[in-house]
């Protein structure tokens, strides 16, 4: 296993090895969301190559059945699992940089205007109108624009001196 996918556990971004391959291996072997025992088995699968905590196999199990629900939408649609490549910054993997934005819910008023500036769909609108964090990668590192024009501040940021780290490979 080898692919790198982040996902969202319990409102947290989470980044796995070999998700991918997981989804891969279901798919082919005609297994279907909503199965019972799927995610404990994907839990099972996953944990061969990533570290999941034992009090949290059950909301890993839930976010994998989602994720895997999603997965297999896309590749009915005809489309690739996963769209694009995320490239490198500075020689680094963008996967391995973790600058992207944390989006406070209960802080979000809806209003939209950081959905309008983000180029790169990062962000995307949840199902109560809101904002999440729909794709992390796709940030442009050192970008922080959304947050900066964000009223209500629900978007934040790590600090910008842990790029400092990523020196040109």
């Amino acid at each position: 296993m080898s692919g790198y996918r982040q996902i969202w556990v319990d409102g947290n971004p989470v980044g796995l090895r070999g998700l991918d391959e997981v989804f891969a291996a279901l798919h082919t072997a005609g297994r279907r969301p909503g199965e019972a025992g799927l995610g404990v088995e994907i839990v099972a699968q996953v944990r061969r190559e990533n570290y999941i905590p034992g009090s949290a196999r059950e909301l890993f199990a839930a976010a994998f059945e989602r994720e895997y629900a999603a997965y297999l939408a896309q590749m009915e649609s005809g489309g690739p699992a996963r769209s694009r490549g995320y490239g490198t910054w500075r020689g680094y993997p963008r996967e391995a940089i973790p600058w992207f934005p944390t989006v406070n819910e209960d802080a979000c008023n809806g209003c939209g205007v950081c959905l309008k500036l983000c180029s790169t769909h990062c962000l995307a609108p949840t199902e109560n109108g809101k904002v999440r964090v729909g794709d992390p990668f796709a940030c442009v590192v050192g970008c922080s624009s959304c947050a900066n024009i964000c009223r209500p501040k629900a978007i934040t940021f790590p600090p910008r001196s842990m790029l400092e780290a990523y020196r040109q490979k």
